[in-house]
């Protein structure tokens, strides 16, 4: 089988996957990685830095081939993929007019559009759910020829992974299992010892942070945001924009960003009174571009949520704590563009309420909790609260997980909880067992090291070989 593999990462682990899968029978004739790991492309294969084709540049092999531009017909019969490309360019080209980003589009599309003329491979081995734009593009084509994909989604769940081969679809393995252990009544004492420890941890009703939420503080505040601006100076002292550097940093102090628009239209939150929380993801990132599809417009998602009120209840929003922490912290993009609060604040029936209120807390006194697909919804649902989602989140098939897409699906949704409050003990164990066993142990995405990078990579191959229907 030949392979285009996207597996973006400096470490030289990654060699493990690349034999793994060529040791199967299979040839790899395109690597998508990372400069400093290129000497391990495999032979005969076409290595592409991830950077340069985020960028639109070809692959150096290909820097004098003239794959030509696409046709209306092909552009026209993915419309749907360009519609989300052009959203998630909010990440990679926030400055970017929109007939820009329509161009850049266009020119990846007839560059992979010709790569896969040229090479006609297989099936393509993604390293995560495709965001990366030139990823979605490749994705997109393949499945337009109907070619195999496997990709891979962390879950922060005791460091498992869970396998796709198309992520709007989910894992029909994990849906059969859920129902296998519905029927079996389990306690917390039928989980192993990493999965329990995570139940008891998350099942408990009490304020506490998340992990990563933490990292992403100290990174950013002290010693942490002392070493991001000397990085940058020392950037800049390189390029010679040290000046610019400090008088762009020195007009940011007397102009109007994120957290003072916040300030305009925030609104204690009270608890006495029934409403719907709604936690906002933080953007730009997959989450909700592309896995919310059109609700990556959180606007949108809220709107669809306050209309379907029951008579009496309100809509409480709340900002990401990561939103103002990462990327372009407090300052205007396209994500949180001048307004954005306003907006929200101005739907009837919603309140946004102050960011240090803890997310555990509404939660808790929250008659529902409403998200895209941020893991918001997975604590509701231990909790024993149905959630609803409005995109494609990897836990779509735990037990009482509401999937919305409407003002006609919201309200029946509250009718739902009304009628029916709680989600089953048993049920929500039942997930995490069917998790247990059929999502990959690894050291992805937890706050503790469970394994080597060897033995992950190990793992990844031995899953992205099954999802291909190949032995190894």
């Amino acid at each position: 089988m030949k392979l285009v593999v996207v597996w973006p990462t400096p470490l030289p682990e990654v060699k493990i996957l690349l034999d793994d899968l060529q040791k199967a029978g299979n040839e790899i004739v395109y690597w998508v990685g990372e400069h400093p790991v290129a000497h391990l492309t495999p032979k005969g294969a076409v290595f592409h830095d991830h950077y340069d084709a985020w960028d639109g540049k070809p692959a150096e092999s290909y820097k004098d081939e003239h794959f030509g531009p696409p046709s209306a017909e092909l552009i026209a019969s993915m419309y749907e993929s360009e519609s989300l490309i052009l959203t998630m360019m909010n990440k990679h080209y926030d400055s970017v007019p929109v007939d820009e980003r329509k161009h850049i589009y266009y020119s990846m599309l007839g560059y992979w559009n010709g790569v896969l003329d040229k090479l006609k491979p297989d099936a393509i081995v993604f390293n995560d759910i495709p965001h990366s734009l030139y990823s979605n593009v490749l994705w997109d084509l393949a499945k337009k020829r109907g070619l195999k994909s496997v990709m891979f989604e962390g879950t922060l769940v005791a460091g498992r992974v869970v396998t796709f081969d198309d992520v709007w679809k989910g894992n029909k393995q994990l849906a059969e299992a859920v129902q296998k252990y519905k029927a079996q009544k389990l306690t917390p004492d039928s989980l192993g010892k990493e999965m329990r420890e995570f139940w008891d941890e998350h099942s408990v009703r009490e304020e506490k942070p998340m992990w990563y939420i933490e990292d992403q503080k100290s990174q950013t505040r002290g010693m942490g945001v002392a070493r991001i601006r000397a990085r940058a100076a020392m950037k800049a002292i390189k390029n010679g924009t040290l000046f610019t550097l400090a008088w762009n940093f020195a007009k940011r102090l007397f102009q109007k960003d994120l957290r003072s628009e916040y300030r305009e239209v925030v609104q204690s939150a009270d608890l006495s009174r029934p409403f719907v929380y709604f936690a906002l993801n933080f953007q730009p990132e997959r989450t909700t571009s592309p896995q919310g599809e059109m609700y990556h417009d959180q606007i949108l998602a809220a709107e669809t949520l306050a209309a379907a009120l029951p008579e009496g209840w309100e809509l409480y929003i709340k900002e990401h704590p990561s939103q103002w922490l990462l990327r372009s912290k407090t300052r205007y993009t396209s994500a949180r563009y001048p307004g954005y609060y306003h907006r929200l604040a101005r739907i009837p029936c919603a309140r946004v309420v102050p960011i240090e209120t803890p997310g555990r807390t509404l939660t808790n006194a929250a008659q529902a909790v409403a998200t895209i697909t941020g893991t918001t919804g997975l604590e509701a649902v231990m909790w024993g609260k149905k959630p609803l989602i409005f995109g494609a989140a990897w836990y779509r098939d735990c037990p009482g997980v509401l999937r919305v897409q409407s003002v006609e699906d919201c309200k029946r949704a509250y009718e739902d909880i009304q009628k029916e409050k709680n989600v089953p003990r048993e049920d929500v164990l039942a997930f995490l067992k069917a998790l247990e066993d059929v999502a990959l142990r690894t050291n992805i995405g937890d706050k503790m090291q469970r394994m080597t990078h060897e033995e992950t990579m190990h793992t990844f191959a031995r899953s992205a070989l099954e999802f291909l229907g190949e032995s190894h």
